[in-house]
Order: structure tokens, then sequence, then C-alpha cells
């Protein structure tokens, strides 16, 4: 009670005097507010700064940098993070097949590149576990506690991975100015899907397809447009299309993306069947 008086006595006050200092109050307020507001402008501009330059780091093949940002303002969640690692395009086909057939797994090869597309680029790279997955899931919380305990605005965690990741990339040869589809294809290490993370129901199931004895999951139109809005794994991606497998021989993960264009579920179930025969 008698700190309610206080405040009470206090606002008195506070209204008394507002008639006579009003306007140099007012004046003293928006001063700080902007002061505190550049300052906050400034904060950002650091962070910023400070990540950008890790993200510019030069680093060695199988070398992961995750980032924390310890600010409310720059992370509002509290929970989010970058991983960023060494990975150069290749641009030549055969260079790519040279260097991929060193790895053990996974090893992505085609006998000929897509009907009406060409080759543009490769990459491999260290596997990131997917945020869905066990490992990614434990990856995730571990680097967040640590960020937050460390008491610095910007956390850095260095991790070798020894596993790799590799994606093939492909262009629509069309006339020019015309503009065409790209697809991607990925095959990393599978993980496993942790039942404790709640996923967003979509609009449409996605359909099963049965290839060479492997299950495939084929997702495009209102099966990528998630019901809960605020879902982390929202996608909204007009005209896109995803098939996806595990393969049940050798547990390796693979997705094959569409972008643009008039690519058809049957033309992405051939590139698959491909790919199947091919491991």
């Amino acid at each position: 009670m008698k700190f309610l008086k206080s405040t009470i006595a206090v606002t008195s006050l506070a209204l008394l005097l507002g008639s006579a200092y009003g306007s140099a109050s007012a004046a003293g307020s928006n001063r700080s507010a902007a002061q505190s507001a550049g300052a906050t402008t400034q904060t950002q501009k650091s962070i910023k700064a400070q990540v950008d330059a890790i993200l510019l780091q030069k680093k060695k093949p199988g070398e992961i940098y995750y980032i924390y940002v310890n600010d409310k303002k720059y992370n509002p969640g509290g929970f989010a993070y970058w991983g960023t690692s060494y990975s150069l395009p290749i641009q030549n086909y055969d260079e790519y097949v040279q260097k991929a057939g060193v790895l053990k797994t996974p090893f992505l090869q085609l006998q000929q590149a897509p009907e009406g597309f060409e080759f543009q680029s490769a990459y491999i790279g260290p596997y990131k576990p997917q945020t869905w997955s066990i490992e990614g899931q434990k990856l995730s919380k571990q680097i967040v506690a640590e960020g937050k305990a460390s008491g610095k605005t910007v956390y850095v965690k260095k991790v070798t991975e020894t596993r790799r990741s590799v994606s093939l990339t492909y262009a629509e040869r069309l006339a020019f100015q015309e503009k065409g589809a790209y697809l991607t294809i990925t095959a990393e290490p599978a993980g496993e899907v942790d039942p404790e993370v709640d996923y967003a129901p979509s609009l449409a199931k996605p359909e099963k397809l049965d290839i060479s004895g492997q299950e495939l999951t084929y997702k495009t139109g209102d099966a990528l447009i998630y019901k809960t809005a605020n879902s982390t794994m929202i996608n909204n991606s007009k005209g896109a299309h995803y098939l996806e497998w595990i393969d049940s021989r050798t547990r390796i993960s693979y997705t094959i993306y569409a972008s643009g264009g008039k690519v058809t579920k049957e033309s992405l179930a051939a590139l698959a069947e491909q790919i199947i025969r091919g491991q």
C-alpha cells in the first residue's frame, strides 16, 4: 500500500508540473527517444558487420561456422542461427564427377542430363543436419544454450564435418530471353525425424509414388502451403515441385526441386528413376 501511495504522489506531482514543464519534458523525451533509436541502429549495424565478416571469412573444406546472435532486436525469437561453410561451385560436370567419385556417400551422378536441360553447376559441401531431425534439434539447442551462456553478442561455434552434401543444378534450354525452369538435385545423409517437432499440416496431402521399389513423396501446389501462419516450415512457392525420398539401401536422402517452366511430375519421376537405378 505504501508503494501505491508513493506512486499516486509522484503521478500527482508530475501532473502539477506538467503544465509548466510540459514542452521541455516533451523535447527531452523526443531527444532521448532519438538517441535510443540511434544507439539501436548503430548496434544493429555493428552486429550485421560482425555477422557479414564471419559469413565472408575464408573457410577450409568441411568447416561449418554456426552463428548465434544474442540480441532481441536482431534475433527476436532468440533461437535462430546461421550455418555457413566452405562451398565453391563446380562449373564443369566432368570435374564434379572426378571430385565426387572419391566420396563414400553420397554420390550423385546422372548418366544423362534431364531432357531439355543443361548442366549449370555443382556443389560439394559439409552436411548440415536438417532442423527437423533429432540431430538437428540437438545441435540447435546446444548452439542456443552455448550462445546465451557465452555472454557474447555474436557467438560463433566452429565444427569440422566429415559427412558431405552434394547438389547439381540444371537450367532448361530455351530460346533467348525466354524464362525456363531450374532443377536442383541434392543428396545427403538421411536424418531421423524428431517426434517432438510439431509440424503444421499442409492444405493438401502429398502424393506417394513407387519407383523401382523405393517410396517417394511428391509435393506441389497446396501440398506446399501450410495451415499455421507462424510455422517455420511454410513454403508458398508458386509453380514449385518437390520429389523426395530416402534410399532404403544406402540411407541417403534425395530431393529434386523444380521451379518455373512447365516441369511435370512424370519428368521428375523419370529423373528419380535414373538416380535410383544408378546407385
